[in-house]
């Protein structure tokens, strides 16, 4: 079943306190061991609905998600009304190898840029919603330490023209800074070889912090959201934190922590965290990925997407993904598109 679409909820809770292991999670190792502890493997399925899955057993203590709880009422209550999640193809890894970041062109409405994780990532691929390959992109004197999101956005303040964002974000093994890699965006229709970025790198106010998730404000600013940290000793997820940079580079400012809503079905956040693996935005709307469960936190479309924690957030529908690390809002037309990382299985999400 297709989680429905939930009302409009402005409550927050008070941020959370708790750390642990800051460490990239092997999720398809952990579904693996759930299903050969007697699972059915049909349940296991990336095709499968994520309400479809049982909930795996677990050791005690049990896992703890400090989140805003919600409610789920019948009815789509909120514009854009989402419709149902369909299949729409398969990137495989001769295109993308480990996808883990999507952005959808604004320049080539339909058209969409994709990155892979492996250390020494130097490219990004075009694609069509299907995962079709336009063509590959060489990214000069990128030689990516573990790449995990792209966005577009403005390059600037008050520009006309618009960049594409490569996060080299990936944090898990400590490290004291992070890159964004900055582009105008090409023509997609005569695609360049090769393109020289800006390099912009930046260091985190306090103690680093891995991180799946980048966003692109307004003023052409790079908005990095943490993947919280998961203590597997006592099933703990710690807090999600929201950064931002200056346009070329520089330190991080914290902006905020995200409480993420109460996961309704947490099959993966029970294994490996209620954390955030992906998100994308535009004007009034930012929508954000976990493994489990998609939000959407909306406001008027001239606010500051670097609140958007303490917008009013719903639950909107989601597929379930092995791995799933992309999200990107449709630039062809209404909704949105997951990809899982583990399968390069696609899905979209129409609007009524």
């Amino acid at each position: 079943m297709v989680p429905t679409p939930v009302s409009l909820i402005p409550g927050r809770a008070p941020p959370s306190v708790r750390g642990g292991l800051s460490y990239r999670v092997g999720v398809f190792r952990a579904v693996l061991a759930v299903c050969a502890g007697g699972l059915a493997l049909a349940s296991c399925s990336a095709g499968g609905d994520a309400a479809d899955v049982p909930d795996p057993v677990t050791s005690s203590p049990a896992p703890v998600h400090p989140q805003t709880a919600m409610d789920s009422p019948p009815e789509c209550e909120a514009e854009p009304c989402y419709a149902d999640i369909a299949a729409l193809g398969h990137v495989g890894p001769d295109i993308v190898n480990e996808v883990s970041g999507m952005a959808g062109s604004h320049r080539s409405p339909g058209l969409y840029y994709m990155i892979g994780d492996p250390q020494g990532t130097s490219e990004v691929a075009v694609v069509r919603e299907d995962g079709s390959l336009v063509g590959h992109l060489e990214i000069e004197g990128l030689s990516a330490r573990n790449a995990e999101d792209l966005a577009v956005g403005p390059c600037g303040p008050d520009s006309a023209e618009t960049c594409l964002f490569i996060g080299d974000i990936g944090n898990h093994v400590g490290l004291p800074d992070l890159f964004v890699y900055r582009i105008p965006e090409p023509d997609l229709d005569d695609l360049p070889a090769r393109v020289a970025p800006d390099s912009l790198r930046y260091t985190y106010p306090g103690e680093p912090t891995d991180a799946e998730a980048l966003l692109v404000d307004r003023e052409g600013r790079p908005i990095v959201i943490s993947k919280a940290r998961f203590d597997e000793s006592t099933g703990e997820t710690g807090p999600t934190q929201v950064f931002r940079g200056g346009r070329d580079g520089g330190n991080l400012e914290h902006l905020s922590d995200l409480q993420l809503p109460l996961p309704e079905s947490p099959f993966f956040a029970d294994l490996v965290g209620h954390v955030v693996t992906a998100a994308d935005a535009t004007e009034g709307r930012v929508i954000v990925r976990t493994y489990d469960e998609i939000y959407e936190y909306s406001a008027d479309s001239d606010a500051d997407i670097g609140t958007f924690a303490e917008w009013p957030v719903r639950r909107v529908p989601a597929p379930f993904q092995m791995q799933s690390e992309t999200i990107t809002y449709r630039t062809g037309g209404c909704g949105y598109i997951t990809t899982s990382e583990l399968t390069g299985e696609i899905h979209g999400v129409g609007c009524h």
